[in-house]
C-alpha cells in the first residue's frame, strides 16, 4: 500500500515537472538571462545600460536597475548594440562567458568586454542613446510659443449687487536657454451700481542663461487704475536671476536688479515722479499632488533713496486641470499690490481673490 502511494506521489511530481517545463520553456528560451555576483539569476528583457547601470525588465514585469559592476554573466535572445569606454561600438548577440565578461558575437566577430567598461547598451528596437540625447538637446534649443487666455467672472445679488469680470492674456516664447514672457490683463467690478475696480496691467520679461543656473533679465510692466488715482505706474528693471532649485516637482528662483519707478497720478496737483529703485523677486512652483500645482510670484520694489518707500506685488494661486491634456484648467488665487506710501491717503493694500478659467494653446 505504501509503495503504491509513493509511486503515485512520484508520478504526480513528474507530471508537475513536465507541466512546468512545457509552460516555462517557451518563455525562458526567449528571455534574456542575467547573473549577479551574489548568485542571483534573473530572466527577462534587457532594456538599456547607461551611467554604470543596466535596466532590466524581469519576467514578473518589474523594472530594476543593476550596477554593471555587480553583473557576472549576461546572455540575450536577440541582438544588442554596445559602446565601450573608448567609443567603439559592437553589434551582435550576448552569449554566456567566463571571467565576468560580456561576450558579444555575430557572423564576423567575437569580442569580450568587461562589464564596467560598457558606456552604453541598447537593443535593436531602440535608437542609439547618444543620438537620442543629441536630438533632445536640439529640440530644447528650438523656441516655441505657449499661450493662454483666462476669464474671471464673479457676481452676487440681494443685499449687495456685485458684478466683476476679468480677462488675462499670457504668451511665452522660450527654449531651454532663454524665455520671453508677455501678459496683459483687465479687471472691472461694480458694487451697488458703483465701479470700484477698473484696472489694466501689462508687462514683458526676457531672461537668458549665461552660466549654468545664472541668467540675466530685463523686464518692464505698467498699470492704469483710475479708481486708485493712478494714471500710469510703470517699472523698468535689469539684473540677475538665479535658479536655486529646478526639478520636475519643485522650482525656486530669485532675482536682484536695479530699476526705475515712474508714477503719474490722475490728480493734477500731485503730478508725476521718477525714482531709482531696487528690484527683488521670488518665483516658485510646487507640484502638490499629481497635477495640482502651487504657483507664486513675489516682487519688492524699494526706492534707492528711501527703502521704507516700496511697492510689494504678489500673485499666489492653485492650478488644477479640467482635462487630461491640460488645455483647460482652473486657477484660484490671491493677487494684489501693497504701496507703503500711497498718494492722497489712498488705501495701502489693493488685494483681490480670483477664480479664473484658463485655456492654453500654441
Amino acid at each position: 500500500m505504501a509503495t503504491r502511494l509513493t509511486q503515485r506521489k512520484m508520478k504526480s511530481r513528474s507530471i508537475c515537472i513536465w507541466f512546468n517545463f512545457i509552460v516555462l520553456f517557451p518563455i525562458l528560451s526567449k528571455a534574456d538571462r542575467l547573473e549577479t555576483k551574489d548568485g542571483s539569476i534573473l530572466f527577462g528583457t534587457v532594456i538599456e545600460a547607461m551611467d554604470g547601470n543596466l535596466s532590466f525588465q524581469t519576467s514578473s514585469l518589474s523594472k530594476i536597475e543593476i550596477p554593471l559592476s555587480e553583473i557576472v554573466s549576461l546572455s540575450t535572445s536577440s541582438n544588442i548594440s554596445i559602446r565601450d569606454e573608448d567609443n567603439r561600438t559592437y553589434f551582435g548577440q550576448s552569449v554566456p562567458s567566463s571571467n565576468q565578461n560580456l561576450m558579444i558575437q555575430n557572423e564576423k566577430i567575437s569580442e569580450k568586454l568587461d562589464f564596467v567598461n560598457i558606456q552604453h547598451l541598447w537593443t535593436e528596437n531602440t535608437e542609439d542613446p547618444r543620438l537620442l540625447a543629441a536630438e533632445t538637446k536640439k529640440q530644447q534649443l528650438i523656441k516655441k510659443w505657449k499661450n493662454s487666455v483666462g476669464f474671471d467672472l464673479v457676481g452676487s445679488s440681494g443685499n449687495t449687487d456685485l458684478f466683476g469680470a476679468g480677462l488675462r492674456l499670457d504668451s511665452t516664447y522660450s527654449n531651454k536657454i532663454s524665455e520671453l514672457d508677455l501678459f496683459l490683463s483687465y479687471n472691472t467690478q461694480t458694487t451697488n451700481g458703483k465701479t470700484d475696480t477698473d484696472e489694466t496691467k501689462g508687462g514683458a520679461e526676457y531672461d537668458a542663461l549665461f552660466h549654468e543656473q545664472l541668467a540675466w533679465y530685463l523686464r518692464s510692466d505698467f498699470e492704469h487704475d483710475p479708481i486708485e488715482q493712478i494714471n500710469l505706474r510703470s517699472t523698468g528693471a535689469i539684473g540677475l536671476k538665479y535658479d536655486w532649485i529646478e526639478t520636475a516637482d519643485y522650482n525656486v528662483s530669485t532675482r536682484l536688479g536695479t530699476a526705475v519707478r515712474y508714477e503719474d497720478s490722475t490728480v493734477k496737483s500731485v503730478g508725476d515722479k521718477t525714482e531709482p529703485a531696487f528690484d527683488l523677486g521670488l518665483e516658485y512652483t510646487y507640484l502638490l499632488y499629481e497635477k495640482l500645482l502651487l504657483e507664486s510670484e513675489l516682487t519688492l520694489l524699494p526706492t534707492a533713496d528711501n527703502l521704507s518707500d516700496y511697492l510689494f506685488n504678489h500673485d499666489t494661486a492653485l492650478i488644477f486641470p479640467l482635462l487630461p491634456d491640460n488645455t483647460w484648467h482652473i486657477r484660484s488665487g490671491l493677487s494684489g499690490t501693497y504701496d507703503s506710501m500711497p498718494e492722497n491717503d489712498s488705501e495701502k493694500m489693493d488685494l483681490k481673490y480670483y477664480l479664473r478659467l484658463n485655456f492654453e494653446f500654441k
